[in-house]
């Protein structure tokens, strides 16, 4: 049953049990790591007292401003009294350097409480004990452990006495010094002040990078608005010029039909005969014996019915004239019974091109003419 259990934990031969310890382990790199930048940027300062002596430490490093633990404003003197601490002497810790596998940091706990039950000379009920990573490489890390007994602790803290008087208004920690200096705090000796202290400007951390997302997000919303409003005008400008543009296609359209309507009229009006003068030209050169009843123009031909005295005269005549050709009689000519004319039927076709208007329009009779009989 235990078996089965665990195997529910297990994904694709992950364990997801261990999720928790690496996010706990991540996290507290990140806010707790000596090297941490969050650490070393909001970690209230500290005051170190140390056999009669004190200095500052921030970040679990120790202050430049070290001259007797005092700073040079009235509010950082304030600050920097709230959280303190008092170190244990050399001869009373046992410090014990290990290294461990890169792997074995997620059970450091576990790996640690073995090695203080080896290690400590003290029994288990007086026996105290913190540890801290000093460093870490690809695959080894460097623990230092630091043992010390609980009347150490006691002895130590009743040998320096804290008052409100000097500004301290929270329980002591009590740490322990190594070679080069490095704190290794003791739990549940005080510090819950600061750490609340340190949360807090994380908090107020979180709220201004909150705060200064939001705003990016609603300027960037804005944004987007805006652009979205101009994008709908364009769009709306766009499909009116396309419909404007339209118009103007089919409005060109129209103008070329025209144009090439006109054309087609300017060609037809070049290539149409001048009947105008044609009918003053025919009118003009008919005999005064002549008599027209129907004039009938189609294009270039040109078909003429009348009666005469003579059509074979006026027919002769035609043939004459200069720009008519293929002059014909479409029937025979036959004299009618009412008034004693003959009645003709010409076709012929005009070729030259009209004269100009100022040119004499009448023609001279030929003397064929003068001898139509009466």
């Amino acid at each position: 049953m235990l078996e089965q259990v665990t195997n529910n934990w297990s994904l694709f031969g992950l364990d997801l049990t261990r999720s928790s310890k690496w996010l706990a382990l991540g996290l507290g790199q990140l806010l707790y790591d000596r090297d941490a930048w969050l650490l070393r940027q909001f970690d209230p300062p500290v005051t170190l007292f140390s056999e009669g002596t004190e200095s500052l430490y921030q970040a679990d490093r120790l202050c430049e401003e070290t001259a007797s633990g005092r700073s040079e404003s009235a509010d950082s003197l304030s600050d920097n009294g709230r959280h303190c601490a008092v170190a244990l002497p050399q001869d009373a810790v046992l410090l014990k350097t290990l290294h461990l596998p890169a792997a074995s940091e997620e059970d450091l706990e576990s790996a640690m409480a073995l090695e203080i039950d080896l290690s400590s000379p003290f029994s288990s009920q007086d026996t105290r004990a913190a540890w801290r990573v000093l460093s870490r490489s690809a695959s080894v890390i460097e623990v230092v452990l630091a043992i010390t007994a609980q009347a150490a602790i006691d002895q130590t803290l009743d040998a320096i006495e804290l008052s409100s008087e000097r500004g301290v208004s929270d329980a002591p920690e009590v740490w322990a010094l190594t070679d080069n200096g490095i704190p290794i705090s003791f739990a549940g000796f005080g510090g819950q002040t600061r750490r609340k202290a340190y949360h807090r400007k994380l908090a107020r951390l979180a709220g201004l990078c909150a705060a200064v997302w939001m705003f990016v997000m609603v300027g960037l919303m804005a944004i987007a608005f805006a652009t979205s409003l101009r994008s709908d005008r364009l769009d709306a400008t766009f499909q009116q010029v396309r419909v404007e543009a339209a118009e103007a296609a089919q409005r060109r359209q129209e103008l070329e039909l025209g144009r090439t309507r006109l054309g087609a009229i300017q060609e037809a009006i070049v290539e149409r005969p001048n009947y105008q003068y044609w009918l003053n030209h025919i009118a003009a050169s008919a005999p005064d014996t002549v008599y027209f009843d129907r004039l009938n123009f189609d294009g270039s031909e040109v078909v003429v019915s009348g009666y005469s005295n003579n059509a074979s005269v006026y027919l002769r005549m035609l043939t004459e004239q200069v720009g008519y050709t293929d002059v014909v009689a479409l029937s025979a000519f036959a004299r009618d019974r009412n008034n004693g004319l003959e009645r003709f039927s010409i076709q012929w076709s005009v070729t030259q091109p009209p004269m100009p208007e100022s040119a004499d329009l009448r023609v001279a009779p030929t003397a064929q003419q003068t001898e139509v009989v009466e």
